[in-house]
């Protein structure tokens, strides 16, 4: 929506989180995201419809808790934006830091190669802060972005984003920028995490059930060599967030780039399952991620009665 009102609001917002001490900002944005949690029917039913796809054992009162943890989670991420430019990499060291198991060790291991990185990573914890708190110690990255209708707020947006030395990618056209990137042994990261249109991916299976998927990655990790990287961010704790990267991928290889591309999406998808279900209250739950289905099954899965939902999900599994 392209209006000045709502651009100056949100500016007024992360000033407000900026100068709050973080208690006092954390509490205001959990009290908002649980207000709009119980009065915003829309977005409670999408992630009460997501939580029985993915979980369907959950009674409806643990799947009610992760949806609002989710929400309040969405909410953190306007905190972090709001005090990006107070980071530096001497202050980065006491908000974030690398997982000892799985971390720069895999980063290495995927920049070893030399093909350059193509980060496999979805909207988990506080997503706008990873790419950011990567650089900052010294590990700059270029990431695709789809851009926001209000252009002014996406300018400010983009200049938080790419103040420790990231560049952001516009999705559209994105294809020749990640590819001299990777060229130049740079890293891109993808965000694979929500529905596409079918002309941008294929439907490969997330929790059972068909989710249409980008192609992006695949096509980009076969036709480039650069190394496939999982890596995301956990929610907080004992007052720091901590990077994870997953030991690079190995692509399937068949020699049929079309079955290759479908099968290293699907590949990809169970990377995204595997992080959602060790840590579910992290992620973006209220976005109509089976939006799309393929023909035979029920075309709009968020119009399902309970029971209907309950019944397609357990004849998947």
């Amino acid at each position: 929506m392209e209006s000045f009102p709502v651009y100056l609001l949100s500016r007024f917002a992360l000033g407000l989180l900026r100068v709050l001490p973080r208690p006092a900002a954390a509490a205001l944005l959990d009290f908002l995201a649980t207000l709009y949690f119980h009065l915003g029917s829309r977005h409670r039913h999408i992630a009460r419809v997501n939580l029985t796809i993915a979980f369907p054992e959950l009674s409806d009162r643990e799947r009610d808790r992760i949806a609002l943890l989710s929400f309040r989670n969405i909410a953190r991420n306007l905190l972090e934006l709001s005090r990006m430019p107070t980071l530096t990499p001497a202050t980065i060291r006491s908000l974030v830091e690398y997982d000892p198991v799985c971390g720069l060790n895999n980063y290495e291991a995927a920049r070893a190669r030399g093909k350059g990185i193509l980060y496999l990573t979805g909207h988990f914890s506080a997503w706008e802060l990873l790419p950011t708190a990567h650089a900052l110690y010294g590990y700059p990255l270029a990431f695709v972005t789809r851009p926001l209708d209000n252009t002014r707020l996406e300018r400010h947006l983009q200049r938080l984003r790419e103040l420790a030395g990231n560049s952001a990618i516009p999705k559209k056209n994105a294809a020749r920028g990640i590819l001299e990137i990777l060229k130049a042994g740079g890293a891109v990261g993808i965000l694979m995490d929500q529905n596409t249109s079918l002309q941008e991916g294929v439907f490969a299976d997330l929790f059972g059930v068909p989710a249409a998927t980008t192609t992006s990655l695949a096509l980009l990790a076969l036709r480039t060599d650069a190394a496939v990287l999982p890596g995301y961010l956990t929610p907080m704790r004992n007052g720091k967030y901590t990077i994870k990267f997953l030991p690079p991928l190995e692509l399937v290889r068949s020699g049929d780039m079309s079955r290759d591309v479908v099968d290293n999406t699907a590949r990809f998808n169970r990377v995204i399952e595997g992080i959602i279900r060790e840590q579910p209250e992290s992620w973006l739950w209220g976005h109509k991620r089976w939006k799309n289905q393929p023909a035979g099954n029920p075309q709009d899965l968020y119009s399902l009665s309970r029971r209907e939902l309950l019944d397609f999900v357990r004849s998947r599994r």
